[in-house]
């Protein structure tokens, strides 16, 4: 079968529905976004009837022989849970190392045959028609493309998905690939259609096609950069570019063709919404900055104003947004245009009725650099902009209430966001007065001196954590072993100095490497029927390990709400 599309000569009425058609799908094509949102709201109306359900069995239930228990566990509707919860798990298994979910990736599939349906249905034999419905079809996702990366609290689809944004970056990096690859056909046919009617020298003078290449072009450096090897190369770069060039795309596209500006004019005034409210949550305070001995790691206790201290407490393991002032910057270091163009993500390690601390880790990047200087200036009290807090643990279940065993994995300066939820979690086991050997925490280090940030931070009168039964530390001390869990780009990693033999903390586990096959066997051997919950923070390869240790008990069946707190893909 040959090419279907054929360069006609159309009337003006014919080309007058044409352009009727253009705008309608492209508004079909933005409009059925809508879809899969009612969808999912349809999922969890389901979920919430089946458990409101499958409460009133509960009590009698909770014990792990019972016959109420092991009916509904072989009944045909415990069949088709146990095989819900194992399709989920393997839809939320990586595509391959580093690309992300294979639900993502199927959702993103079938998202791309939907819009290519939109693309070519009603276009006839027209060349020209199917050449400009790929550029509008794809001009209509700008609007949701740019929803997905609004970091703000009044973000649409955090709020409808009960997300947070890390949630949904996945989504706006697939998104984006689908909008380039629809572009790309559109730039390549019309370009083609220029050869064929021999007007491309012509053309290529036109200010309408001279925009178009540029922002195509544009387009380019933006997925380019975007990649993981060039990310972990420079994310400085990636950044830069990706702010700069997607700001600088609306005013182009918006001259380039006149019926995308519905579409340009939707996507700014999000852009613009999120840039307000995320201002507006921003506060500075006078940091206390000191660097832990024996480490590479940099203390920062920053005030903050009593109006936004109820949200850091409402949920342990949140992030903030930091960013230097121009004021704060180090003579020595970047131009203070760089640090105003920068932030980072920065888990809450500890919060208290005036402040909060962060523990970070200096690395290469310049936020980190001058952080790092800046500790060196005794009696300093830089100012620093923070922004938030951000980040899933507003939106977990209850983990105490809902779960009968609880592991909690924490690799290096991974503990900032794990710890924080550990004491939370202990203390409201205290409070429901329920045995506190459901819960473990599992803590992984190179040097006993990383945990002191934690140990200072221990509340007077509290059990330590070298006390504490349920918390195992291992310190490895940098062993060849332990290089499986290094991480590839820094960003969440064990500690690269050799042991300093001044050891802050007992290694109640261990000094190797934990063994997370005995671990996670010894959590779910406590009980056949019990739900358990499983949160690592760590390297990568410390996290996939879990995984799969944990995947080979989801598979049998078992009840397990599993989260990997990461800021990559």
């Amino acid at each position: 079968m040959g090419w279907p599309y054929h360069i006609l000569d159309l009337s003006t009425e014919e080309k007058h529905l044409r352009r009727e058609l253009l705008d309608r799908y492209g508004v079909y094509a933005q409009l059925s976004a809508l879809v899969p949102i009612l969808a999912f709201q349809l999922y969890r109306l389901w979920t919430w009837v089946y458990s409101e359900r499958s409460r009133a069995k509960v009590a009698y239930s909770e014990i792990p022989s019972s016959p109420v228990s092991k009916h509904g566990k072989y009944s045909s509707s415990g069949a088709f849970i146990r095989r819900w919860r194992g399709l989920l798990w393997w839809a939320e298994g990586e595509v391959s190392k580093g690309w992300g979910s294979r639900g993502h990736w199927i959702a993103a599939g079938a998202w791309t045959c939907w819009l290519m349906f939109l693309c070519v249905h009603q276009t006839g034999h027209d060349y020209l028609h199917i050449t400009k419905r790929f550029g509008i079809i794809a001009a209509s996702q700008f609007p949701i493309h740019y929803m997905f990366i609004m970091k703000s609290l009044y973000s649409p689809l955090a709020f409808v998905f009960r997300s947070s944004h890390e949630q949904l970056n996945p989504w706006h990096r697939l998104l984006a690939r689908i909008i380039y690859f629809f572009l790309l056909l559109h730039a390549t046919w019309y370009l083609n259609f220029f050869i064929q009617a021999g007007i491309l020298t012509q053309r290529l003078t036109a200010p309408v096609v001279i925009v178009g290449l540029l922002s195509f072009s544009m387009l380019t450096i933006i997925v380019t950069t975007s990649l993981e090897a060039v990310r972990r190369w420079s994310y400085r770069v990636f950044f830069i570019l990706h702010l700069f060039i997607g700001v600088a795309l609306m005013p182009l596209l918006f001259f380039h063709a006149k019926p995308l500006r519905i579409y340009v004019a939707e996507a700014l005034a999000l852009f613009i919404i999120d840039v307000i409210c995320r201002n507006l949550d921003t506060t500075t305070g006078f940091a206390i900055i000191s660097s832990v001995p024996h480490t590479k790691l940099v203390q920062l206790k920053i005030p903050v104003p009593a109006s936004k201290i109820a949200r850091f407490k409402e949920a342990p393991g949140q992030h903030v947004y930091l960013s230097i002032p121009p004021e704060s910057t180090p003579t020595n270091k970047s131009t203070p245009s760089i640090h105003d163009l920068l932030y980072n993500p920065f888990t809450v390690a500890d919060v208290t009725e005036t402040d909060i601390t962060l523990v970070v880790r200096a690395l290469h990047g310049p936020t980190t650099q001058a952080i790092n200087t800046l500790a060196n200036l005794k009696k300093a009290r830089p100012p620093i902009k923070i922004e938030g807090p951000y980040g899933s643990p507003r939106r977990f279940p209850n983990i105490a209430g809902q779960y009968d065993r609880i592991l909690l994995v924490a690799g290096g300066v991974g503990a900032t966001f794990v710890l924080p939820i550990y004491r939370d979690l202990r203390d409201q086991m205290e409070a429901e007065a329920k045995s506190p050997d459901r819960l473990k925490f599992v803590w992984s280090m190179r040097s006993g001196a990383e945990a002191s940030w934690a140990t200072e931070l221990e509340t007077q009168g509290a059990e330590s954590l070298e006390e504490d039964e349920n918390v195992k530390i291992y310190i490895t001390g940098g062993t060849m072993r332990d290089r499986a869990f290094a991480p590839e780009d820094g960003s969440v990693e064990l500690t690269e100095l050799q042991n300093q033999g001044d050891e802050q903390i007992k290694a109640t586990g261990g000094k190797e490497r934990p063994d997370l096959v005995n671990i996670v066997d010894g959590v779910f051997k406590m009980g056949n029927e019990e739900r358990v919950a499983v949160l690592v923070c760590g390297p990568d390869g410390m996290s996939r390990q879990l995984r799969g240790h944990v995947g080979k008990w989801v598979s049998k069946g078992r009840d397990v709400w599993f989260w990997d707190e990461s800021f990559g893909w």
